[in-house]
């Protein structure tokens, strides 16, 4: 009998999608990456942050399917307005990622 490994998939990535709409629910609405020299950028307004100004905090892992490797959410926030969530296969704090 063959497994239906899409279905199975889709549920797990569903769990971090789901948290992500949760924190866009709760005011965490831009979306952030981690660019070369220590920096954020917001990818709504492509304002860049350096690490150590900006509030970063874990608040959660989900095992990503697609890409066979587990994921920590992060809540950003710049102090200025900006607030929203990064995604990353480490752990990112103001000085640097840990893996």
């Amino acid at each position: 009998m063959m497994k239906n490994h899409g279905k199975n998939t889709r549920k797990l990535n569903f769990l971090l999608t789901r948290r992500v709409i949760e924190l866009h629910g709760q005011g965490y609405d831009h979306d952030f990456l981690v660019s070369a020299g220590r920096h954020l950028i917001c990818l709504q307004n492509n304002m860049n942050f350096n690490l150590e100004d900006v509030n970063i905090e874990v608040v959660d892992q989900g095992y990503d399917q697609l890409s066979r490797s587990f994921k920590y959410v992060h809540t950003i926030d710049t102090g200025n307005g900006e607030r929203g969530v990064l995604i990353a296969e480490g752990i990112l704090t103001n000085s640097t990622f840990a893996y």
